[in-house]
């Protein structure tokens, strides 16, 4: 959490070990140049959770049962000059979930604790003040003080007096508040003449309950406040609502567990406002305003996100999201762009089954159906007079404004027959031819103007890994052989070459001679092997199944070393600082580059669907 130091800085408590490249022990003071306060480092033990700023002193609540190695149970007082602990000594018996100060009247300041109820303290000694006796309602996610109440927030809103801790009997929200025992309410922001509520509930007096405002004095619901909050949560297992609140003239601003994470609506009425405020990907815990800027934290990792399935488009300049693509597919696989539609298909796969047992039943390969997407490349729509499905489909590929489709004929052959099917721009099927050389197919692709087929071919003196076809006739290029000893699951056009990457370790270089090649090989044109580009095996010699080239750079999948020089096959800094989308792929068309989810995944990492994008975190 955090609390501003009235100076342009805040004051950050958590359960963080780190900042701003310093130990640090779940406390910490950024000044207003986001530079970090090296003098305020104070270290506890445990999670902070609840802080109250009053001065020249921090108050601090949470887990921690030390500060800087002396006894504090759970709470504490720190002077903000040097972070040095103070002789305020109050333990509590369990966390201390909030906290709220109030000034001093004739008396010392107290200070309010919420851990296993609601306690009363001098805000000097600790001590507890005497009188004070309130009610248990723990866990309570909320304290703040009205005029002459204090208004708490646990599985109900109860009204206290804040000089005995008697409930006020003429303060009545209704009951039941909440759905069931589980539903708490998070935060409480009293004004002269409301009380706004933030909770988890659904309905408070028959009214949706995720914000809300009653009177002050009676606890009663004002029915002309009436916001239109998201019903569903953007967190897994988290129930969708406010966690806090703030206002900004005759604006409140809520930010909870809603979809996009943040609203802005009209104090009086709860109409949404004029506002364009940013979205976020998970959950917003705190808002708060400061020098004329409202801060928000959370749980989110990307702002202004679009939210997608499958497959996203961004500005291949700037790399920001297009807001007006929004996939509602749930389409992964290899992405191609072609003349009016972006395609996908899962094609990419590791041939075929070679035990015994499937050679017995000859069945080396699996029987299946496949859907090839067809999107608007403008708007992400499914456009679905070029869209289809395709039995034993094994790979797709674009040439011009023409769909290259390719699907096996058998099953029961290790070197099977395939059909390359061609499709026009308007969906409809133009041209079909057989490849003339029997094998498996695992991607399809294309250079200089033909089709490349690679996998694995049955060849009158060598077996192939790659093939070359011309898209006319449907002949092979019988001059083009990379001469590769083994599988290969992929290929990319690099440069005016092509790398392609699989289940082999050297290639053939003539005359009985042979090269070296952890499964990733780059080639000229004419599929003759590029000699300078010379990569390090890889850790484990692991099957490489994906490569994309990335400008001068390739990205290789499952490998340990994820970017490559594309020319030498020298290891190169990430790009990304080690964010890399490990699971997708980027292809550009013009100002727009598309990134679509690779299936399958063969290291062990779970593939995600993509849901949201965003130009950064």
């Amino acid at each position: 959490m955090a609390v501003r130091d009235g100076a342009g800085g805040w004051y950050l408590g958590g359960d963080f070990t780190r900042i701003g490249g310093q130990p640090a022990g779940g406390l910490a003071h950024v000044l207003a140049s986001g530079e970090l306060d090296t003098d305020f480092l104070p270290v506890t033990n445990g999670l902070v959770s609840a802080m109250v700023l009053v001065q020249d002193t921090l108050y601090v609540g949470g887990s921690f049962s030390s500060v800087d190695g002396t006894a504090r149970g759970r709470l504490a007082a720190l002077s903000t000059e040097d972070g040095s602990l103070l002789p305020f000594d109050a333990p509590q018996a369990s966390r201390v979930t909030e906290m709220v100060f109030s000034p001093p009247a004739d008396g010392p300041g107290r200070l309010y604790v919420a851990s296993d109820g609601i306690h009363a303290l001098d805000a000097t000694s600790g001590a507890p003040v005497p009188g004070f006796s309130a009610p248990p309602d723990s866990p309570v996610q909320a304290l703040a003080l009205g005029a002459d109440r204090l208004y708490v927030g646990g599985a109900e809103v109860i009204a206290l007096d804040p000089d005995t801790g008697a409930v006020d009997a003429g303060f009545d929200t209704g009951t039941p508040m909440a759905v069931d025992a589980n539903h708490r309410v998070h935060t409480l922001l009293p004004t002269a003449d409301r009380l706004y509520i933030g909770s988890d509930r659904t309905l408070v007096q028959g009214q949706a309950g995720r914000l809300v405002a009653v009177d002050p004095e009676t606890g009663h619901l004002d029915p002309t406040f009436a916001p239109v909050i998201p019903s569903k949560g953007n967190l897994p297992y988290v129930a969708a609502g406010v966690y806090d609140l703030a206002l900004n003239g005759d604006e409140l601003w809520a930010g909870g567990s809603f979809e996009g994470g943040l609203a802005v609506v009209d104090a009086a009425t709860g109409a949404a406002a004029d506002i364009d405020v940013p979205s976020y990907d998970l959950q917003v815990n705190a808002v708060e305003q400061s020098a004329g800027s409202m801060y928000v934290g959370g749980h989110f990792y990307m702002s202004d996100v679009v939210k997608t399935r499958g497959v996203a488009a961004f500005d291949a300049e700037t790399l920001d999201p297009v807001p007006s693509f929004r996939s509602t597919e749930n389409a992964y696989g290899d992405l191609f762009v072609g003349a009016g539609a972006v395609w996908i298909a899962g094609t990419n796969h590791m041939g075929y089954d070679p035990s015994a047992l499937a050679a017995e039943s000859s069945t080396y390969f699996y029987d299946w159906t496949r859907d090839v997407v067809a999107l608007d490349p403008e708007t992400g729509a499914r456009i679905a007079a070029r869209s289809m499905k395709v039995k034993n489909l094994t790979g797709i590929t674009t040439i011009g404004n023409r769909l290259y489709v390719a699907r096996r004929l058998e099953n029961d052959q290790r070197f099977p027959l395939n059909r390359v099917d061609v499709y026009g721009p308007s969906g409809k099927k133009v041209d079909s031819f057989q490849v003339q050389r029997r094998g498996y197919i695992t991607e399809l692709s294309s250079l200089g103007g033909d089709l490349v087929a690679a996998g694995s071919f049955e060849g009158r003196y060598l077996r192939s890994a790659i093939v070359k076809i011309d898209p006319a006739t449907g002949k092979v290029r019988h001059r083009f052989d990379p001469k590769i000893n083994g599988p290969v699951y992929d290929v990319a056009r690099s440069g005016n070459g092509m790398v392609a990457a699989g289940l082999f370790k050297e290639v053939w270089g003539g005359y009985d001679a042979t090269w070296k090649r952890p499964g990733l090989e780059r080639m000229r044109p004419d599929g003759v092997t590029d000699t300078g580009f010379l990569p390090k095996a890889f850790d484990g010699n692991r099957v490489l199944l994906h490569v994309e080239a990335i400008g001068d750079l390739l990205w290789v999948d499952g490998a340990s070393r994820a970017f490559l020089d594309a020319k030498t096959g020298k290891p190169v800094a990430d790009p990304t600082g080690g964010d890399a989308p490990w699971w997708v792929a980027g292809v550009s068309s013009d100002d727009l580059a598309y990134t679509s989810l690779i299936f399958p995944n063969l290291g062990g990492r779970t593939g995600f669907k993509l849901a949201y994008v965003a130009a950064g975190r």
